[in-house]
């Protein structure tokens, strides 16, 4: 019972990692270091406060929300409203350049969900990232990515028809593609659709989830008195380079209890299992902008083939034994980098692993970030994932790096 109350207080600090982590590495990546041509300047950044609206459409990917809840009825109108606060790159490090001089932000967001109040008052924290697609002369066309942590679902803990929410927090995920208006005034006018999406990545089950596609409109006001120039570079040519990387991680995994002899929010939050892994991997470094590698993991997840059974009104988890959670696999990888930091895609092939019912397939993908805290130390927050769209677990990765 320790270990599960203890993995249950982490929760909470696991999803204010993921927002921790993710304004790290914005923040420290748009404050690194990198190469500068001698003419260098420094140039006041310019500071956008955005106001978004979306009236959009949940997706009806699930039970829960395709009707099987406490109402009875589909789940299909989305509404929510943000505040954002963007910074505009200017040239200073040479990775703004290559990525045509992106926008980066932090914001609040306030999701509706009009006729099922059921699912709690949520409100989330997020960060973002905007990437110009195309520039003219006073109009963009973007490709915007958030992530951070929403907080305030009523759960499957309260709600036991919830599936889609199990934790009373959850992750949160966007993408938008957009058109955005500059006038001379330093107002912006801003237009685009996209894809929201809430799940909290198997850190409490059920997680089935909820996804959005929804339009989103939004004025915003530039402080700047006069809007700076961008300041272009000489692109040294690269060096191409080889690496070797070390790494381990942790995580972990609910798993549901479902007999009824024990008390209803006991079997409800269920319990907890250990994963961990250690992977070696050969990277080549093709451009500035790219990494490509090749990758072999070794892990144990104490989630499989294991089981719940109950004692005293309590839960008793039985992890799996080494033999039928040991695995290894072998990935291929993508990172695109941004200086010290890299978004980095994973797909996974098992090479070993136990027979067992209701096994996943032979394939898994790790979709995650990772950042150098130092030239060869690095963390990585990756999340395990097989079909593409049903979470695992999160992994917490340190590793060594050696050219």
């Amino acid at each position: 019972m320790r270990r599960i109350i203890e993995s249950a207080l982490m929760k909470p600090w696991s999803y204010m990692a993921i927002v921790i982590i993710f304004k790290t590495l914005a923040l420290n990546v748009l404050n690194a270091a990198s190469i500068q041509s001698s003419d260098s300047i420094q140039k006041q950044n310019e500071h956008t406060l955005y106001g978004f609206y979306q009236h959009g459409w949940i997706l009806q990917t699930n039970q829960f929300v395709s009707g099987n809840n406490i109402n009875q009825t589909p789940i299909t109108q989305y509404r929510s409203a943000s505040l954002q606060l963007s910074v505009q790159t200017s040239g200073k490090n040479l990775w703004e350049q290559l990525y045509n001089f992106p926008q980066y932000g932090f914001g609040l967001y306030k999701p509706f969900f009009p006729g099922a109040p059921y699912l709690g008052d949520p409100v989330a924290i997020y960060g973002t990232m905007g990437f110009v697609l195309k520039r003219w002369e006073s109009i963009t066309f973007d490709f915007d990515i958030g992530l951070g942590v929403a907080f305030n679902w009523k759960s499957y803990l309260e709600d036991r028809y919830n599936l889609a929410m199990g934790a009373n927090e959850s992750a949160i995920f966007t993408t938008t593609f957009s058109v955005e208006k500059r006038f001379i005034n330093g107002m912006k006018f801003y237009a685009g659709a996209g894809f929201v999406h809430f799940s909290n990545g198997s850190l409490k089950v059920p997680n089935l989830g909820i996804n959005v596609f929804t339009p989103k409109l939004g004025v915003g006001y530039n402080f700047a008195e006069t809007e700076n120039k961008f300041r272009y570079q000489v692109v040294p040519e690269f060096q191409k380079k080889s690496e070797l990387l070390i790494s381990a991680f942790t995580g972990w995994r609910n798993i549901m209890y479902y007999g009824s002899d024990v008390d209803s929010l006991i079997q409800r939050k269920g319990v907890y299992y250990k994963c961990f892994g250690v992977s070696a991997a050969y990277n080549y470094q093709v451009s500035h902008k790219s990494k490509f590698g090749i990758g072999i993991m070794a892990d144990y997840l104490g989630y499989v083939n294991s089981s719940v059974t109950s004692e005293n009104g309590k839960l008793v988890p039985h992890p799996a034994s080494f033999n039928d959670g040991f695995e290894i696999s072998f990935y291929p990888s993508y990172e695109m980098v941004m200086d010290r930091a890299s978004l980095v895609l994973q797909p996974g092939f098992y090479i070993y692993r136990a027979k067992y019912p209701e096994r996943t397939p032979f394939n898994y993908q790790r979709i995650g970030l990772k950042y150098h805290v130092a030239d060869n130390i690095l963390l990585g927050l990756y999340m395990r994932a097989h079909y593409w769209s049903i979470a695992d677990f999160i992994e917490w990765t340190i590793g060594y790096r050696m050219h």
